[in-house]
């Protein structure tokens, strides 16, 4: 089973605080609801191979009232993507994205349970049951060009960029992981592995916006994360892993609706106490509608 909850945009008292109005405009409506589906997912990759879970498609439903902190999303996954022969993932996987002016914050809380390997040169799928993901973190990322250029228009669809505009961006984060390996796994390790890092990040974010009506944006940073397992932090034995994150979307914008498609990529890494060395990708696809309005029930013309 999977759920999902996040709470996105956080709305600020100001809603165009600080922004260019020649680059930057609010839509005028108070609330908006966002219809989506989208898939989660957390692949493990070393010593050769790529371990991947049976992850469901997940339809969901957002509410935001503009000016207010009332901004929340839920979905709920029903079916995994792929038949029995490809296992059973459990897995809870809680995300939040919050776009502001500024400031860009990601939080992950991912446990995943059961893999498979794909059938590589003639040998069949692999399931590995017994095998366990956990990714627990949080990153923050300041937008230098945040009065030109709108992470809200670009990811949350909450506001209009009206001219291309790009902007440098810098941040760092903290992350904790454990993996259990299945028994089928021919690696070293035979135990969990327990991996605590913090680090820094910088890059770049751009949006395009090609007529008034279709806009297409990326961010895309790179950095590295220190960190060991706890116990060997504790002797002050610590390493360096190569980190990447990146998002782009594609919408189309009307003056009360916008349809986008949207790919996020979250790119880390940990290493076995024999130093075998596993990457992690946190992967996740959503294709959404967004409907600006008014109000629920509008009020007749000579009413009370």
């Amino acid at each position: 089973m999977f759920v999902l909850i996040a709470v996105t945009g956080g709305a600020s008292l100001a809603q165009t605080a600080g922004a260019d109005t020649a680059y930057i405009k609010p839509y005028p409506q108070k609330m908006s609801v966002r219809g989506y589906v989208a898939t989660y997912s957390l692949l493990l990759s070393g010593v050769g191979k790529t371990y991947q879970p049976n992850y469901p498609l997940n339809p969901g439903i957002g509410f935001s009232i503009k000016n207010t902190i009332i901004n929340a999303e839920y979905d709920y996954g029903l079916i995994p993507l792929k038949g029995a022969a490809f296992g059973k993932t459990k897995l809870t996987d809680i995300q939040l994205h919050n776009y502001g002016r500024h400031f860009v914050l990601d939080l992950f809380v991912q446990k995943y349970n059961g893999f498979y390997t794909s059938k590589t040169n003639g040998q069949d799928i692999v399931l590995y049951p017994g095998l366990s993901v956990s990714q627990v973190g949080a990153e923050g990322s300041y937008v230098f060009n945040g009065d030109k250029f709108s992470a809200k228009a670009a990811f949350a669809q909450s506001e209009q960029q009206l001219q291309s505009a790009g902007s440098f961006i810098l941040g760092g984060g903290a992350y904790l992981y454990k993996i259990i390996p299945d028994n089928n796994m021919l690696i070293a390790s035979n135990g969990p592995v327990n991996n605590l890092q913090l680090g820094f990040n910088g890059g770049y974010a751009h949006s395009w916006v090609l007529n008034d009506r279709w806009l297409i944006s990326a961010m895309i940073t790179a950095g590295a994360n220190f960190g060991n397992d706890p116990h060997l932090l504790k002797d002050g034995k610590i390493k360096v892993y190569p980190t990447a994150f990146a998002r782009s979307v594609a919408s189309y914008h009307k003056p009360a609706w916008a349809v986008s498609m949207q790919m996020l990529i979250n790119y880390k890494s940990v290493s076995t106490l024999q130093n075998e060395n596993f990457s992690l990708a946190a992967v996740d696809f959503e294709l959404s509608y967004v409907r600006h309005f008014d109000g629920i029930f509008k009020k007749k013309k000579g009413g009370i």
